[in-house]
C-alpha cells in the first residue's frame, strides 16, 4: 500500500486509525504502513510512552509516532477479535499496561505479546536529550530571555532557577504485590471463572456385605468479573502548552499509581459489587483472637504469633507473608520483657530475644517475612476505641488478581466545562478483579491496640 495520508488529516490523532481502515484494500494486510516488522533491533527506537502520550493529545502527528500508532491498532484488534471494544470507540487510544496480562491463547496473541515487549523495553537505558528538546519545542513551550534593564529589587539581573528532579508524593506501599499475589491476564471478555472443590467424599468402615453409604463431593467457583476503575483529572491547557512534555508523563504515571493503590485497598475491605470484595470480608477466613482481650482493643502477644500460623489448615504450604501497619510492626519489636519491677519493660526484646537494642529487628515474624503498609486500617473500633487495626497472616499465592493487560487512556478537551475553560481532561480506566482461590489460606487477628 503506497498511498499516504492526506495532509489535512495528519494531524488528526483519532480518524488516522478509521482512514487506514476504509481505504486499506481488503488484499492488503490492515497494518499501518509506515511500521517495521520482524524482531526488534538493537537501533529501533522502540515503543515511547511519552511519544504516545504526546500523539492522544495532538502534538505529535502519526508519521513521529509510527510505533505508537501502529501498537494502538495491533492492541485494538487484538481485543477486538475477542470482542472488547473501549469505551470511546476510535476516540480511545491503547497504551500496553503491561505485556504479562495481554491475551496470549493462540498464536496471533503469543507473538503480539512478545514483539510489544520488545518494543517497549528497545530504548531502556538510553535517553536523547535533543529528541526531548524537540518535543518541548513541538509542544509550544517558550523561553525567557533575561531582560536589560533591572526591576524593583533587581530581580531581573539574577537568573532563573534551575529546575531539578520532581519531589514525588509519599505513598502507601501496595500489600498484595509484596505478599506475593498470583496475578493473570484478564481475557479480553473481562470474566475467568476458576472451577473449585468445596467439599470432599466420604469413608467409612463396613462390615462384611454391608452397605457403603454414598457421598458427594462438593464444588463451586471462582468467578472473576472486570470492574471498572477509573481515574479523571483536568489540566489547564497552559500547562501542557509551556511546561515539560514531562508534565503530562508526570500525570499519567500519578493516574496510574493511585488507581493501583485504590484497587489494592479494595483488596483488603472492599464491599464489592462495583468494586473487588476484599479479603477481610470472605466468611471463610481464619480468626484469630489476641491473647490479651480488653473491652477497648486487644494486645498482641508473643504467643499469638504460633497461634495464627497453626490456625492455617494441613493443605496450606505454609504463609508467605504477614501483612500490617508499620506502627504496629515497630511496637511488637519494640516491647520487652520485665527485668526488676513489673512493668519496667527493661528485660529482653520478647519478639525478637536474641537481638540487642543497637540491633535492627529482622523483618519477619515466625520465619515468615512482614509486609508493612499504610494501607491496613487504623481505624477498626471496639468498645469506645476507633483507632485499632489488625494483623493478616497468609498464603498470598491463593490470592488471584485478574487485570486486562492494556489501560484505555483518553484525552479531550470537550465538554462545556472544559472548552470553555482551555482544558484538557485526561481519562485513565483500568478492569481489574481479584479473589480468594481458598478464604481459608489467610487468617485474621482484628481489633489490635498498636502499642
Amino acid at each position: 500500500m503506497s498511498e499516504s495520508i492526506p495532509q489535512d488529516l495528519a494531524a488528526d490523532r483519532t480518524d488516522v486509525v478509521e482512514y487506514l481502515e476504509k481505504n486499506t484494500p481488503l488484499h492488503v494486510e490492515r497494518r499501518v504502513p509506515w511500521a517495521a516488522t520482524g524482531p526488534v533491533g538493537r537501533d529501533s527506537a522502540g515503543y515511547s510512552v511519552l511519544k504516545a502520550a504526546a500523539f492522544a493529545l495532538g502534538y505529535l502527528g502519526p508519521d513521529q509516532c509510527k510505533e505508537e500508532v501502529h501498537v494502538h491498532q495491533q492492541l485494538r484488534e487484538l481485543y477486538q477479535g475477542y470482542g472488547f471494544v473501549p469505551h470511546c470507540g476510535h476516540q480511545a487510544f491503547l497504551v500496553p499496561l503491561a505485556t504479562a496480562h495481554l491475551p496470549a491463547f493462540e498464536p496471533r496473541g503469543a507473538k503480539l505479546k512478545a514483539e510489544i515487549r520488545q518494543k517497549m523495553t528497545a530504548d531502556v537505558g538510553r535517553w536523547d536529550p535533543d529528541e526531548a528538546a524537540w518535543l518541548l519545542r513541538r509542544t509550544g513551550a517558550v523561553t525567557k530571555a533575561l531582560g536589560a534593564g533591572s526591576d524593583l529589587a533587581g530581580g531581573s539581573l539574577v537568573g532563573f532557577p534551575a529546575l531539578g528532579e520532581l519531589i514525588d508524593l509519599q505513598r502507601n506501599l501496595e500489600v498484595f504485590a509484596g505478599a506475593g499475589a498470583q496475578e493473570i491476564a484478564l481475557p479480553p471478555n473481562g470474566r475467568i471463572q476458576f472451577p473449585k472443590q468445596t467439599g470432599g467424599s466420604t469413608a467409612y468402615w463396613v462390615g462384611e456385605a454391608a452397605a457403603i453409604t454414598a457421598s458427594t463431593p462438593a464444588t463451586g467457583s471462582l468467578d472473576l468479573q472486570a470492574k471498572k476503575l477509573g481515574v479523571l483529572v483536568k489540566l489547564n491547557n497552559e500547562l501542557l502548552r509551556f511546561a515539560s512534555p514531562s508534565a503530562e508523563g508526570l500525570v499519567r504515571l500519578d493516574m496510574a499509581r493511585q488507581a493501583a493503590l485504590k484497587a489494592d485497598l479494595a483488596m483488603l475491605e472492599g464491599t464489592g459489587g462495583t468494586q473487588v470484595r476484599g479479603l477481610l470480608t470472605y466468611s471463610g477466613i481464619g480468626s484469630v483472637t489476641a491473647s490479651s482481650p480488653d473491652d477497648d482493643g486487644d494486645t498482641f502477644e508473643p504467643e499469638d504469633v504460633a497461634r495464627m500460623e497453626a490456625a492455617l489448615p494441613d493443605a496450606v504450604p505454609g504463609p508467605t507473608a504477614w501483612v500490617m501497619r508499620r506502627q504496629m510492626f515497630a511496637a511488637l519489636a519494640n516491647r520487652r520483657a520485665d527485668a526488676v519491677t513489673a512493668a519496667d519493660g527493661k528485660g529482653p526484646f520478647v519478639f525478637h530475644p536474641g537481638r540487642s537494642a543497637a540491633e535492627r529487628p529482622p523483618l519477619e515474624l515466625y520465619g515468615t517475612p512482614v509486609v508493612r503498609s499504610s494501607q491496613v486500617s487504623a481505624t477498626r473500633a471496639k468498645g469506645a476505641s476507633t483507632n485499632l487495626t489488625y494483623i493478616l497472616l497468609g498464603h498470598f499465592p491463593d490470592w488471584i488478581i485478574a487485570r486486562m493487560g492494556v489501560m484505555e487512556f483518553l484525552a479531550s478537551g470537550l465538554g462545556d466545562t472544559a472548552l470553555v475553560n482551555d482544558q484538557t481532561v485526561l481519562r485513565g480506566i483500568q478492569h481489574i478483579d481479584a479473589g480468594a482461590r481458598h478464604a481459608a489460606s489467610f487468617v485474621l487477628c482484628d481489633q489490635l491496640v498498636q502499642g
